[in-house]
């Protein structure tokens, strides 16, 4: 299947066509996101438009669905993965499935976007702009204080997609502090 938006878009009713209708509305207002974001830090709009809708799609299946898909696919699990729910492991997932349904396309663009939406739970050490684009997109929307985030963006108060990583990571440490 060719890569594009409207091809993205037909994976994405596919995969969450027995969903609750939240979870296709949150990938369209994350691909919203993202395309703001894009445009304004100069990244291709289509890869994370792309990106965005296709970030969630492993939410499709069941905990047992993604945790035998991640072994048979030799998907690395780590202790952190597990702590809390194996659903933490969806950006993986949802990144093999789009692979699979993207097959043949240019491998370098592929690469980027299957990382973007791997990294898209917890980021990673070798996030790039749209890793970093997707991330605070999933992050911000629906949130309180994300959309007060997303305000400032448009602000031109934030200096860029580092210091707005930085800031999801800082209350996300608080919310696990709350919790412990």
């Amino acid at each position: 299947m060719k890569l594009s938006s409207r091809n993205a878009f037909l994976v994405l009713g596919t995969y969450l066509k027995n969903a609750k209708p939240e979870k296709y509305d949150h990938s369209m207002r994350v691909a919203a996101i993202s395309q703001f974001l894009a445009q304004i830090w100069g990244e291709s709009v289509t890869d994370a438009i792309i990106a965005a809708m296709l970030h969630d799609i492993g939410k499709s299946m069941s905990e047992q669905q993604i945790t035998s898909l991640c072994m048979r696919n030799n998907i690395e699990v780590h202790d952190f993965d597990l702590l809390e729910t194996r659903m933490a492991l969806h950006g993986k997932v949802s990144a093999l499935l789009f692979e699979r349904e993207f097959e043949g396309n240019d491998s370098e663009r592929m690469s980027k976007i299957s990382h973007a939406i791997s990294a898209h739970v917890a980021g990673d050490e070798r996030m790039n702009l749209l890793d970093k684009i997707i991330f605070i997109a999933d992050n911000v929307e629906s949130k309180t204080e994300g959309m007060e985030l997303l305000e400032q963006i448009k602000a031109g108060q934030i200096d860029g997609p580092n210091e707005c990583v930085r800031r999801i990571i800082e209350q996300k440490k608080k919310e696990i502090d709350k919790r412990d």
